[in-house]
């Protein structure tokens, strides 16, 4: 039997048939518990290898230029000092705007997909949001969609997340329920637990293997 008179019949037999609803809530379990607080966040954040601090918006701009100068020891990567940032910071865009000035860094928005990919693969640093972040694990959830771009999330060297401390949630289940909400308008939303990293090889831990080699949020109050 051909592909099309494959896939012919198989439509013909699932006309009709409706598959499970996604699960939209989720038990508490222990280790989630109730703290959805920044001291705990950051400190599941270092565990896992990432970096972090909370910071009142009128610090943002210092906290965001030492970050990124201390990335480096000062120092300019080559050709790699541009940061990509995506329009779901645009809230904090002045502090941004300031802070990359400072760490003498050039501002890449792109506009379409394939500018994304191509400007993100070279930058230094992606700057981004986060829907939310999960206080017992230090994850961050990134929507990946045309306000927070995947490819500045998972092609720069360094991901710098800016996150509104009131997005924090104690945890995986809220953040299993977002995404859940999120089914029928965004295409493909990740968890982000610290950098990337694998162990693959002779079994010691390398950082940046498939990813950003650096996490670092700022918690904003």
């Amino acid at each position: 039997m051909d592909r099309t008179a494959f896939l012919g019949r198989a439509r013909r037999r699932l006309q009709g048939v409706g598959g499970p609803g996604l699960v939209t809530s989720f038990p508490a379990t222990p280790a989630s518990g109730t703290d959805a607080s920044p001291e705990r966040f950051l400190a599941a954040l270092r565990a896992v290898n990432g970096e972090g601090l909370l910071v009142a918006r009128v610090a943002l701009r210092d906290a965001i230029a030492t970050a990124l100068i201390a990335d480096d020891g000062g120092q300019a990567q080559d050709m790699k000092r541009s940061a990509v940032v995506t329009p779901d910071v645009s809230d904090f865009a002045a502090e941004i705007d300031a802070a990359l000035s400072d760490a003498g860094f050039e501002v890449v928005r792109p506009a379409t997909g394939q500018e994304w990919r191509e400007h993100a693969s070279m930058a230094a640093v992606g700057i981004t949001s986060a829907l939310l972040g999960v206080a017992s694990t230090g994850s961050v959830l990134i929507g990946s969609d045309a306000n927070s771009p995947r490819a500045a999330s998972i092609l720069p060297e360094t991901h710098l997340v800016i996150l509104p401390v009131n997005r924090l949630v104690p945890g995986l289940e809220e953040a299993l329920e977002t995404v859940a909400a999120l089914a029928t308008t965004h295409s493909a939303p990740f968890l982000v637990t610290g950098p990337s990293r694998t162990s693959d090889i002779e079994m010691e831990m390398v950082l940046g293997a498939h990813g950003p080699r650096r996490l670092y949020v700022c918690l904003v109050e």
